[in-house]
């Protein structure tokens, strides 16, 4: 069943209810996570969620306080990384030639100029250049990304060339935010990707620092996906967003019906400070799911009920030099920047070739950069 981007992990005898599993993520980490989405929402119906929060952002303004982290954790929450300064971890493509003196790089999105100084590598299969961040901005040709020096290489954009970040800031993305949240006094073993951005190289190291990345699988950026446990490769999952506007309710319903119905684990993704999630649409969700007799858990709980992995990590074969073909997709498409000293979503586009999904039924997806232009002008 596929409906509304959602993912569905059927059940097997060790599951341990007869009419599956919800799981509640927010992202972003904003303070409405603990005043809205906590004590206005899963507090009031007995039930638990899930905070994916940027490291760097804990205890700025309008963020999660280290307190609140252990407070929500106390009380069944689950905290999960959103990576330590939410970049997007994902390869972007490069849409104009480069030549060798070329100190600007065009690419469908500028997502990976945010932070001066960062490394990224440059690469259209058969070579590559490692480059630094100056800045960013647009023009009549596109978004583009400013370097403090000269490419030094020429590249065709028609022979599929992109850009991600290096293995050293993509693991520091990764491990830092885990390490960082955890000198709080929380347990970390999953993570959301901020922009739903999931790249090859991305998904090879993952698995690396988590058990599972929530928004990690194909059913996101309107597609959809069924498969069983033993088809899973963690960290890969899925998740359905289900503010007003990305999900009816007569498609949450569906959606619950197929989490029941099939003794599956469904994600629910949202941003509680977006104004078409308040409270009051959460408590339906919640509502509806246990009109279903669905347990509503952690995503710790859920893959441990499942079967499908330990509570540590799972470890992934370390590789060098592989290429980031593609980009990652997102699970919402929210502009950057809206919410203070963290990004929020916005969307990358589509990918293919998500591995660990033997068995699945694809819906049409997002239409690649013009639906990147859509999302980001929402």
């Amino acid at each position: 069943m596929a409906v509304a981007g959602a993912t569905l992990v059927v059940g097997t005898s060790a599951a341990q209810s007869a009419n599956g599993k919800l799981v509640f993520t927010y992202d972003d980490g904003p303070v409405k996570d603990y005043t809205h989405a906590y004590q206005r929402a899963h507090r009031e119906e007995g039930v638990p969620g899930c905070a994916a929060v940027p490291s760097a952002s804990v205890g700025t303004e309008r963020r999660l306080s280290a307190e609140q982290l252990r407070t929500l954790e106390a009380d069944g929450w689950e905290i999960m990384s959103h990576s330590v300064h939410h970049r997007a971890l994902g390869a972007m493509s490069v849409t104009e030639d480069v030549a060798p003196d070329d100190r600007k790089l065009y690419v469908e999105s500028n997502l990976h100029g945010e932070l001066e100084g960062d490394q990224l590598v440059v690469d259209d299969g058969s070579q590559s250049a490692t480059v630094t961040v100056a800045g960013k901005g647009s023009d009549e040709n596109g978004e583009f990304l400013t370097l403090d020096s000269a490419v030094g290489k020429s590249f065709a954009a028609s022979d599929g060339v992109t850009e991600r970040y290096t293995d050293e800031v993509i693991r520091t993305s990764l491990g830092e935010s885990r390490t960082q949240l955890e000198e709080y006094g929380v347990t970390v073993t999953n993570m959301v990707m901020p922009y739903g951005a999931y790249g090859p190289r991305t998904r090879e190291l993952a698995g690396e620092y988590y058990t599972a990345v929530a928004n990690g699988g194909l059913a996101i950026g309107g597609r959809g996906q069924l498969h069983r446990p033993k088809d899973v490769t963690l960290p890969h999952l899925s998740r359905a967003m289900f503010r007003k506007g990305k999900m009816t309710e007569t498609e949450l319903g569906a959606f619950l019906d197929g989490v029941a119905d099939n003794n599956a684990l469904g994600i629910l993704g949202g941003h509680s400070w977006h104004e078409r999630l308040p409270p009051s649409r959460i408590r339906t969700a919640i509502r509806m799911a246990k009109d279903r007799n669905i347990d509503i858990v952690t995503l710790r709980d859920a893959i441990s009920s499942f079967g499908l992995a330990g509570s540590g990590t799972t470890r992934t074969t370390r590789t060098t030099g592989t290429r980031s073909a593609g980009t990652g997709t997102t699970d919402d498409g929210l502009e950057a920047g809206r919410q203070g000293t963290t990004a929020d979503e916005s969307t990358t586009a589509a990918e293919t070739g998500q591995p660990g999904f033997g068995w699945l039924t694809a819906v049409a997806g997002v239409g690649g950069v013009a639906a990147l232009r859509r999302r980001l002008g929402e």
